[in-house]
């Protein structure tokens, strides 16, 4: 049987699939190869947390006079010394810290 094998003696590629699928799977394959990543520094992740803690500082409440006023009295007094308020402080700080 005789048959047209391409023009000029030269055959016809029979590609298995379309040229810009082949290169396509190509570059998710080189792609799937390559992994990048990020190093947070210890310093960076400290400057983030005082970051964040500022900006929760500003959000909150405005600053009563008269609580400093009181704070600082009890303070003088030594009010803060007491194993129970130490405790509850210690408390209420360490949601800020986490």
């Amino acid at each position: 049987m005789v048959g047209i094998n391409g023009i000029g003696g030269i055959p016809e590629p029979l590609p298995d699939r379309p040229a810009n699928v082949r290169d396509r799977k190509r570059e998710v394959e080189s792609a799937s190869v390559r992994e990048d990543g990020v190093q947070i520094s210890p310093e960076a992740q400290e400057a983030a947390s005082s970051a964040r803690l500022a900006g929760l500082a500003r959000e909150g409440e405005e600053i009563r006079a008269d609580q400093v006023a009181a704070a600082r009295e009890r303070i003088e007094r030594g009010d803060f010394r007491l194993p129970e308020v130490v405790a509850e402080v210690a408390r209420r700080l360490s949601k800020y810290l986490t």
